[in-house]
């Protein structure tokens, strides 16, 4: 039993980790809808994300994102996971660039990085045929 759980680990090590940034787009656009606006919003959301779309939509989108990633890696769908690495990826390397460029130093510059480069770098195994699974027909 331990043996199979251990091969499944080790066959599906890049699959957590796309898990774990599905997870983290959801909680991200969750708690910003727990939280009360005024406590979230600092200089970097004013100057960077809301000039482009309303707070609301911001946090729509995240937990969308995350949502079609979770479902891509349940179903093990290679297009669906390309997809979704693409756009959670372009996502957080925009949060990424905005916390750098319009806000200060903030911890979760480090995590938006770290889940950006996940997603890219899932993206990279997708379109280089380095992942073995394939579409059901």
């Amino acid at each position: 039993m331990f043996k199979k759980l251990a091969r499944s680990l080790r066959g599906h090590d890049h699959w957590f980790a796309e898990w774990w940034s599905s997870v983290l787009l959801m909680a991200v656009g969750i708690y910003g809808f727990c939280v009360p606006d005024g406590f979230i919003i600092q200089q970097s959301f004013v100057d960077g994300f809301l000039q482009v779309l309303p707070f609301n939509l911001w946090e729509v989108l995240f937990i969308m994102f995350g949502l079609f990633q979770f479902m891509a890696l349940r179903y093990e769908s290679l297009i669906g996971r390309g997809i979704a690495a693409f756009l959670a990826s372009s996502l957080l390397i925009w949060g990424t660039l905005n916390i750098a460029v319009y806000g200060q130093w903030h911890f979760s510059l480090i995590g938006w990085g770290i889940f950006s480069a996940i997603n890219l770098y899932a993206l990279f195994r997708i379109t280089r045929g380095i992942e073995q699974y394939h579409e059901p027909l």
